[in-house]
């Protein structure tokens, strides 16, 4: 009995905080008075921004405890440096047809570098999730900036982070407390998946056919005399001034 109410206060914990977190967001959007549309963490509820917050979460979760630390660590650092160089990154993504159309592929690439560590063994995991989480975190946090539909409201920022990293953390502490074989199975076919998302959705907007917007033709003028194009206009002036 001892050992099963130990086990038990990790899960407790892990859908308390999940349960918070909920309640936190449908407080904070009523006290907005804003349309859902309008509310920043609403943003985050995309398939291209979803995906990747869900496959971190269950890589942390996964992770041994050192190498969690040392990814979160990175991911973090990472964001910090993804916006402190954001325009650095555009000017190198910017050559890719297409990137700039679609938020830079920041999307696909959150996807590919967290569904790659993800889809390995537990045993070969960490060596390849430490590294590309740092690069992970660049890729979510310019795609944060990026999809802001309030024009740089003072708000969004702050909001929509907190709400990703609720997001990832009740993610990696379910996925902890609830170690089972079936769900590391489960999770590398999640990752999988993942890693085919984001190549097909990075690849069809390359392959995207792009239809270039040209101005029609100015009309050429006559050239009648000095005077173009007004010659009728003054020849009427003269003759009613002569019929005077």
């Amino acid at each position: 009995m001892p050992g099963t109410a130990s086990s038990l206060r990790p899960r407790r914990g892990a859908i308390g905080l999940a349960l918070a977190g909920l309640v936190v967001l449908a407080v904070s959007f009523l006290v907005s008075g804003s349309g859902w549309a309008d509310f920043p963490p609403s943003t985050v509820l995309t398939a291209e921004r979803l995906l990747p917050l869900v496959g971190l979460g269950m890589l942390l979760g996964q992770l041994p405890r050192r190498a969690a630390a040392l990814s979160v660590t990175l991911l973090l650092a990472g964001a910090f440096l993804g916006v402190a160089f954001r325009e650095r990154a555009f000017e190198l993504m910017a050559p890719v047809p297409g990137a700039a159309a679609h938020m830079f592929l920041t999307g696909p690439l959150a996807c590919i570098l967290i569904g790659v560590p993800l889809v390995l063994s537990l045993g070969l995991r960490p060596w390849l999730a430490v590294p590309l989480c740092a690069l992970a975190g660049a890729a979510l946090a310019i795609a944060t900036l990026l999809a802001d539909p309030t024009l740089h409201a003072s708000s969004y920022l702050p909001a929509t982070f907190a709400a990703q990293v609720w997001l990832v953390a009740a993610l990696a502490a379910i996925v902890a407390a609830f170690d089972r074989p079936w769900l590391s199975v489960a999770t590398r076919i999640f990752a999988s998946w993942l890693v085919a998302i984001g190549l097909l959705y990075g690849g069809a907007h390359l392959a995207a056919r792009r239809i270039a917007l040209e101005p029609p033709p100015f009309p050429t003028l006559p050239l009648e005399d000095d005077e173009a194009g007004f010659s009728p206009i003054l020849e009427q002036l003269d003759e009613t001034g002569g019929a005077r």
